[in-house]
């Protein structure tokens, strides 16, 4: 996507939204999207065999499927292709990322009360601050 600079004195905003609705990146988009939602009905539909660990099949089929739906749709819509081989390479790698460091379901993760140590009753706001300090 390549993003344009308005060069003339006057701000458009029509032409900052352009690119945004442009086909070609609406279709890269929509590439992005189309991935993972392929691959993960086609791998609860099918029994695919497994090769090596589940985690190593799982990255294959996400390269692999849509690898092969960008093959297939590249001559009709070379943005789609491009944008389906982004997303199943975006699926392979978050397949081998580390539990922590994938999203939480909900965001009670992070806005979950934490405890500051033991101190009883109303403390005040520097005795709670020392707390967390530690």
């Amino acid at each position: 996507m390549k993003i344009r600079k308005n060069r003339g004195g006057r701000k458009s905003v029509r032409g900052f939204i352009g690119q945004f609705t442009n086909r070609e990146n609406l279709s890269l988009a929509g590439g992005v999207i189309l991935a993972p939602v392929v691959v993960g009905q086609i791998m609860k539909s099918v029994t695919l065999p497994t090769i090596g660990s589940a985690q190593v099949s799982a990255a294959v089929y996400n390269l692999l499927i849509p690898g092969i739906g960008a093959l297939v749709t590249s001559r009709f819509s070379p943005g789609l292709a491009k944008g389906m081989v982004i997303g199943g390479l975006a699926q392979a790698i978050r397949g081998f990322l580390p539990a922590s460091l994938k999203p939480a379901g909900s965001m009670g993760a992070y806005i979950a009360p934490q405890r500051m140590g033991n101190f009883s009753g109303n403390a005040s706001v520097p005795a709670a601050f020392n707390a967390w300090a530690k």
